[in-house]
């Protein structure tokens, strides 16, 4: 059984069509890359499958069970991970406790528990200060725990989004322009980080992005869309010589 089935997925906003019949598999332990042109609905695919839209048609089917119109705190809790193309991190709260908060939803403990300190409130929190630590140094991050977001370079940002969303020991992670804005010593840092996770852990990871060269670094096969509807698929030998893919995306030069 696939980790992930998407069958038929349409989205229309108002006249538009951002995505039309988009079918896709993808099995346990794959690192496979999601590319196309600006606006071809490669993060709408992302923010329907992690429950951010509610698509018009189609059916998503992920671990076995069905996820249309869950919301996204749900698909996060069934191990369904993601990062945005804009950082989205607590800037006035420490690194530490952006990273703590990703595991709020698995605390276990109610309010009269944080009322009253109970053992149970301390075991939880226990816990949860252990995994962020454990991710913070997972992203080679432990020294920036009590330091600001904002007061962080740009590519320490986005290895503070990763390790917040490995927090949840996620079967899925999905990477949405993970290099978008990184110099090239942060794209190398950030291939070398993307691949001992998913060496290290046997995380599936979809990512959408734009730098050819983490895509062909990383992903064992590419999915190709072109407004909306899916243009090529194969590994990435396959897709950098095919002759529409170029025409439509990668231009002459074949990178």
């Amino acid at each position: 059984m696939p980790l992930l089935e998407i069958s038929g997925l349409t989205q229309r906003f108002g006249g538009i069509q951002a995505l039309s019949n988009f079918s896709f598999q993808m099995e346990e332990h794959e690192l496979v890359g999601l590319i196309g042109p600006n606006g071809a609905g490669k993060t709408t695919v992302f923010n329907i499958v992690s429950g951010f839209y509610a698509s018009t048609e189609g059916e998503i089917v992920f671990d076995g069970r069905r996820i249309n119109g869950l919301k996204p705190h749900r698909v996060t809790a069934m191990g369904m991970a993601r990062t945005f193309q804009n950082i989205r991190l607590w800037n006035d709260m420490t690194v530490l406790d952006n990273i703590r908060l990703a595991r709020y939803s698995w605390l276990g403990y109610g309010f009269l528990d944080a009322v009253l300190r109970t053992a149970r409130h301390g075991r939880a929190e226990h816990a949860v200060e252990t995994r962020a630590r454990e991710a913070l140094e997972m992203m080679d991050l432990s020294e920036c725990a009590e330091e600001l977001p904002k007061n962080l370079p740009y590519g320490l940002q986005r290895r503070v989004e990763l390790a917040r969303a490995l927090t949840g020991n996620p079967k899925l992670l999905l990477l949405d322009e993970p290099a978008a804005g990184l110099n090239s010593a942060d794209v190398e840092d950030l291939i070398r980080h993307i691949r001992w996770i998913y060496d290290e852990f046997g995380i599936s990871i979809w990512m959408i992005e734009h730098q050819m060269k983490v895509v062909m670094s990383l992903c064992q096969r590419l999915t190709v869309i072109n407004f909306g509807s899916i243009l090529a698929e194969g590994t990435p030998e396959y897709i950098r010589q095919h002759p529409e893919v170029i025409d439509a995306y990668l231009g002459d030069e074949k990178i």
